[in-house]
């Protein structure tokens, strides 16, 4: 179980994420408050399969243009937010149906994504429903990809962690022990905010150039996630 206590007092260690912090914490008091709260414990149990199943579940991103109001719009709750409670509220990863059924049933889900999607529809009618059904897929789409990676990586007895107070706060996607990895590649987002801690963290790259269509999905390549697994166990495990 990860919570935000637990990530708070990994990463909240230098002036920049402090002040990174005290900004956030004294803003949206009702997102706070559900940060704060928040525990993970279901995603650790995700598997690669079951990612793989809610990728076939989803309907497949048309591109097109959006309306600027869509475009533009920003609802207090991340989709991250969003996204890790459900999973654990429901205890495990839902496939699309069943996670828009979830987000219109549930209270907080509906307060934190349902309502405020229904509000931007009504400003721009038929033409945004469509804009931002496919914002939200692409969303999910994107949490079904970093938990793809979570999960196989985890699946070699990788203790990776995720917490959404890490990911929008100390922008950690990921991390194990003093490792921050990012399930997307690229730089990563946490290096200005952690690069004067002490002991020090270290940043890695999977090093993923290849990837695989999974359903409405692309994912990163198997070969190369297990791969980077096998390295990443040397480097924090050596024999």
């Amino acid at each position: 179980m990860t919570g935000a206590m637990d990530v708070r007092r990994l990463f909240n260690v230098t002036q920049e994420t402090r002040f990174h912090f005290n900004h956030w914490y004294g803003k949206r008091k009702h997102v706070v408050e559900h940060v704060m709260a928040h525990e993970s414990v279901a995603v650790y149990r995700v598997t690669a399969d079951q990612v793989e199943a809610a990728c076939r579940s989803a309907p497949v991103v048309r591109s097109g243009s959006e309306p600027v109001e869509v475009r533009q719009w920003r609802p207090d709750f991340a989709f991250t937010h969003v996204a890790h409670h459900v999973v654990e509220a429901l205890g495990r990863l839902p496939g699309w149906s069943e996670f828009r059924e979830f987000c219109e049933a549930d209270e907080k889900a509906r307060a934190m994504l349902w309502t405020p999607a229904r509000e931007v529809i009504a400003e721009v009618g038929a033409e945004g429903r469509a804009a931002v059904r496919k914002r939200v897929v692409s969303e999910y789409l994107g949490f079904l990809r970093d938990l793809w990676v979570l999960a196989v990586l985890r699946g070699h007895g990788l203790d990776v962690r995720v917490h959404p107070l890490a990911d929008t706060v100390f922008k950690v996607d990921a991390w194990v022990e003093r490792l921050i990895i990012n399930p997307r590649g690229g730089s990563q987002r946490s290096e200005d905010l952690l690069v004067h801690a002490m002991p020090p963290f270290f940043f890695t790259d999977l090093g993923v150039t290849e990837y695989t269509q999974v359903g409405a999905a692309v994912l990163p390549s198997r070969t190369q996630l297990d791969r980077a697994a096998r390295r990443l166990r040397d480097v924090l495990h050596p024999a």
